[in-house]
């Protein structure tokens, strides 16, 4: 397995993360870097599933309150009595404006940083 080279920041706030092509909610987003995400859901998500997610901010970054990258899901699994699901997400997007807001995030809602 490849070592991971970037530190994920874990979240401190729920947020929302919907499935851009039909709205739709999938999850909350538990951790994030410049190149991928944990969601948290009440459903499994199918491995290996592209998506145009988009995450909800509760307050504007560089203008908006969401942020919109192309992924796909990567992993999916459920521990042993426990309530949700958790999905691993690698961004394939490589929109620098999206990035700076992805940087952007992990720092405003950073749970090491508050």
């Amino acid at each position: 397995m490849e070592e991971r080279k970037v530190q994920r920041e874990i979240v401190n706030r729920y947020l929302k993360v919907f499935d851009e092509n039909d709205n739709r909610f999938i999850g909350y987003l538990v951790d994030i870097t410049p190149m991928g995400a944990m969601l948290q859901s009440n459903d499994p998500i199918e491995p290996n599933t592209p998506y145009r997610l988009r995450v909800e901010l509760p307050e504007k970054i560089d203008g908006r309150r969401h942020i919109t990258v192309e992924a796909r899901s990567v992993w999916d699994k459920k521990e042993t009595n426990a309530l949700f699901y958790h999905t691993g997400f690698e961004f394939e997007s490589s929109d620098k404006a999206e990035e700076v807001r992805i940087r952007h995030l992990m720092d405003a809602y950073s749970l090491d940083k508050h």
